[in-house]
């Protein structure tokens, strides 16, 4: 089996879509409309990247991806990135995908002179354990109802 990693684009999309209702975390998952619009913003060059998007290929299929955001916090020396999302279809699940995101958003760090990856989860802990990420706080959210 032969992964690939490289930048997501919008031929993507349909994969990606796919994923993302795997992944779901809110009341509902997202829908196409919705999920074209974060997309495309996801994807959207700027001067200053701010969103990282990898997906991994297995065997010429997508079957994971990740997505990355750099910026700068009002307590923390240099640019940080956290990763906001990582995303392995059940399918393909203990092949490795996971770590070869990981490594990707690693080396993508390290190239653009980030001192800090984070990362938030409530299902992967032992993922990022073993990767020498450690807890050092809680997560926490609200799910807001729109006005």
């Amino acid at each position: 089996m032969s992964i690939t990693i490289r930048r997501g684009q919008a031929e993507d999309a349909n994969a990606l879509f796919g994923l993302a209702r795997q992944y779901q975390t809110g009341r509902e998952a997202i829908g196409r409309d919705e999920f074209l619009v974060a997309l495309d913003n996801v994807l959207r060059r700027r001067d200053q990247e701010t969103n990282v998007l990898f997906v991994a290929e297995e065997d010429g299929r997508v079957v994971g991806y990740s997505l990355l955001t750099v910026s700068r916090l009002l307590h923390a020396p240099g640019l940080t990135a956290h990763l906001q999302e990582i995303v392995v279809d059940e399918s393909a699940r203990g092949h490795g995908v996971g770590d070869r995101l990981m490594q990707a958003n690693e080396h993508y760090c390290m190239g653009r002179g980030v001192r800090q990856l984070s990362a938030s989860t409530a299902r992967m802990g032992t993922f990022y354990n073993h990767r020498g990420f450690e807890a050092v706080g809680e997560h926490y959210r609200e799910l807001l109802d729109l006005l």
